[in-house]
């Protein structure tokens, strides 16, 4: 819930300083704006969006039974998995506002949003619990599809055609998860099906926030990015094998708790009186930077970064010998609210047009962790929760190029791309009983830690909220390649020295609503 309210900070700041900007930046005061003559803001409209959704998506084992009887969960084994995931979502949306006061606007809208993700552990055939037999064939799958919302607006008009607004109310997300049991439990005991699968639709709560600004006539654009959590639903993954064998039957018990984060751009059509009646004459003849966007800027952006990371086993030496493994790719995702100051400069080269260069420095601390895997992906033949692998970002930076065309004198719509950077950190710790004591191996802990370079693209939406103050709505993607580690132990018993290679493979999404003061 802290992220949460981080993340609203920057739109709750747009609202409690509009009044001031406006009387700083030389636009009319909030008491001598002028009335719009129809409430321009009222009415009905329905839009289109696209954008992204991360799901923070926990499984935990809460029983196991094996042949009837009762399994102790706190026998070492990892009981809780992580299936974190990030898909392109599409929606569409329709809604009511009503404007009943000059610079307020409330509201009620629903929202329908598709986005085919889905998350794979392997060497899990069952729950994350029952992981002694299982083999990178034997899986759990994670998947979510389709979401909606009904949800209460309030707004304030920074301007007359810039509305910022919160947004919150009921949610439903439905999910599947599939278990695949397809080699030794499964195969050597004779349990079936092999193949096991359930769904659900999932209600809960989502609050969020973004910023509205009028295109011209009927036609509103839009940023928002939203929160919602769906709580804890329980699963059951049962198998039966012939009369007789030591596993039948077996029944897994978990709970899956589902959380997600959206972010959007869209576009509304609004039925009715068109809202440039009222406002867009009104900003453009308050706001002096409609003739000028040319000038450095400095701001301040608040959002959330989604990481998309990868590990992939190439190679692992045991005792001076080479062991075969199967490729082994390992998700390492997950979502951190992130802050981001940012500099750049502008110059409006043409009467619509706007190009520039920015650089700004991120901050989010994230950490993805999979318990059971004590020296690579490659070695995880215990499957002791002693023993994990962790990686960790914290800072990025990036130096774009812009370029913008003016929809309204006061509306700016950019793409951008550049060079970008990530500090990342991949942590090995080989706590368990068979690190330690059977092969006494050492280190326990290996970090490794590196800045990659790599490349970004993406886009937004500015307004001009006054002479000085500008608000922001930006998307971007990064790609960072994939960088090679190597993770050596010692043991004294020799020859149990190991060496493991692998691969991480590292992109983010990144959301922010930002503002900025231009010196101008």
């Amino acid at each position: 819930m802290k992220k949460v309210t981080c993340g609203s900070a920057a739109l709750i700041a747009l609202a409690v300083m509009g009044p001031a900007l406006a009387a700083d930046i030389g636009a009319a005061p909030a008491d001598k704006a002028p009335p719009a003559a129809a409430s321009p803001w009222s009415g009905f409209y329905a839009g289109l969006g696209f954008g992204f959704r991360a799901s923070r998506t926990d499984a935990t084992t809460a029983s196991e039974t094996i042949a009837g009887i009762p399994q102790n969960l706190a026998d070492g084994r990892p009981t809780a998995a992580s299936f974190d995931g990030l898909g392109f979502r599409t929606s569409s949306n329709v809604g009511f506002n009503w404007q009943f006061a000059p610079q307020w606007v409330a509201g009620l809208e629903g929202d329908v949003g598709f986005a085919d993700q889905s998350t794979t552990r392997q060497s899990q055939a069952f729950s994350p619990g029952f992981s002694f037999f299982a083999r990178p064939p034997d899986r759990l799958t994670v998947k979510t599809d389709w979401d909606a919302s009904l949800r209460a607006r309030l707004g304030f008009l920074l301007t007359p055609a810039t509305l910022a607004y919160a947004t919150g109310g009921v949610a439903w997300q439905r999910s599947e998860f599939s278990s695949i049991c397809a080699i030794d439990g499964c195969l050597d005991f004779g349990l079936s099906p092999s193949v096991i699968s359930a769904s659900r639709i999932q209600a809960g709560w989502t609050v969020g926030g973004g910023i509205e600004t009028a295109l011209g006539g009927n036609w509103i654009a839009r940023a928002e990015y939203r929160y919602a959590d769906f709580g804890a639903t329980p699963f059951t993954i049962a198998r039966t094998g012939p009369s007789g064998s030591p596993l039948n039957p077996t029944s897994d018990n978990f709970d899956l708790k589902m959380r997600t984060h959206n972010a959007s751009f869209g576009v509304a059509y609004k039925f009715g009186d068109p809202i440039v009646a009222g406002a867009q004459a009104a900003i453009t003849k308050a706001a002096p930077i409609a003739t000028s966007w040319t000038g450095p800027y400095l701001g301040l952006g608040l959002g959330a970064r989604a990481l998309q990371a990868n590990a992939a086993a190439r190679s692992e030496v045991f005792g001076g010998a080479p062991i075969p493994i199967a490729e082994h790719i390992v998700p390492f995702n997950g979502t951190a609210f992130r802050a981001s100051p940012y500099a750049g400069v502008n110059w409006q080269f043409a009467p619509k047009w706007v190009a520039g260069i920015e650089g700004d420095a991120g901050f989010a601390d994230r950490s993805a962790t999979l318990a059971g895997y004590p020296v690579s992906p490659a070695f995880g033949t215990f499957h002791e929760a002693a023993d994990s692998l962790v990686v960790k970002t914290t800072w990025d930076a990036s130096l774009r190029a812009r370029l913008g065309f003016l929809v309204t004198p006061a509306t700016l719509l950019f793409a951008s791309g550049g060079a970008a950077w990530q500090h990342d950190e991949v942590i090995s710790t080989c706590g368990s009983a068979p690190c330690r004591t059977l092969f006494n191996l050492s280190p326990s802990v290996i970090a490794n830690s590196t800045t990659k370079l790599g490349w970004t693209i993406g886009g937004g939406l500015e307004t001009a909220l006054g002479h000085h103050w500008l608000a922001r709505a930006e998307y971007g993607f990064a790609d960072f390649g994939t960088s090679t580690y190597r993770i050596s132990r010692t043991s004294h018993f020799a020859p149990s020295n190991t060496v493991d290679t692998f691969d991480v493979t590292l992109r983010s999404h990144v959301a922010t609503f930002g503002l900025a003061y231009q010196f101008n």
